[in-house]
């Protein structure tokens, strides 16, 4: 069984999650710790349980998902980071980012060159826990989620919240893109998968295709 930890990190209140198994293996995705105390709290935790993260997986690179990146790969060298391609030729990097966001803040990239590309259909795995790429931009350039069919949720970083979306005016946004690959890619999946967000409480794919403004 594929157990999930949501932590709440960095100023933005953006939502991290691990994922783990019985195996010990692990995934961290959108890894937003922001400072020393942040980094401990993730790090004990997977201390405490025996974990050992095995992927570090975006669901996209605005700074505030991307704040820990570059730790995360100290902590844990034997991870592999994971991105779409576009998140980092369609957009300036995190740390600028945040320039451009008026934070006066110490930010780290990881460098480019540290990430694995990922697209539709991908399968990443770790444990017995197989997760499968689906692409969702509109939020971002290459945002994509990931899906547990297995377990029966959904990790779906800024595209679809509880009844609402994610916000278009950044770069590489598109509310048509974002609007149309929530319903290819989201909105098809079993109504019972849970959603679990990247700020907030998570919701279900059946409330959003009932409930959610956007798509009623």
């Amino acid at each position: 069984m594929t157990r999930i930890k949501v932590f709440t990190f960095n100023t933005v209140q953006e939502n991290t999650y691990l994922l783990y198994d019985a195996t010990g293996e692990a995934a961290i995705v959108d890894c937003g710790c922001m400072d020393a105390r942040e980094e401990s709290i993730l790090a004990q935790y997977c201390q405490t349980h025996g974990l050992t993260p095995k992927l570090l997986l975006n669901t996209h690179l605005h700074f505030d998902h991307a704040w820990g990146n570059a730790w995360a790969m100290k902590q844990w060298p034997e991870m592999r980071a994971y991105c779409h391609p576009r998140e980092l030729t369609d957009q300036p990097r995190p740390s600028e980012q945040a320039r451009l966001f008026g934070l006066n803040i110490k930010y780290e990239d990881l460098p480019a060159d540290l990430y694995s590309p990922i697209s539709h259909g991908d399968r990443l795995t770790f444990g017995h826990t197989t997760l499968q790429v689906l692409d969702v931009p509109g939020h971002s350039p290459g945002h994509v989620v990931f899906y547990c069919a297995e377990a029966g949720f959904v990790i779906a970083g800024d595209t679809l919240f509880y009844e609402d979306i994610g916000r278009t005016d950044l770069w590489g946004g598109s509310y048509n893109n974002l609007i149309n690959s929530i319903r290819a890619n989201m909105l098809t999946l079993p109504a019972e998968t849970i959603v679990y967000t990247g700020h907030g409480d998570g919701t279900s794919i059946g409330h959003e295709a009932n409930y959610n403004p956007y798509f009623k």
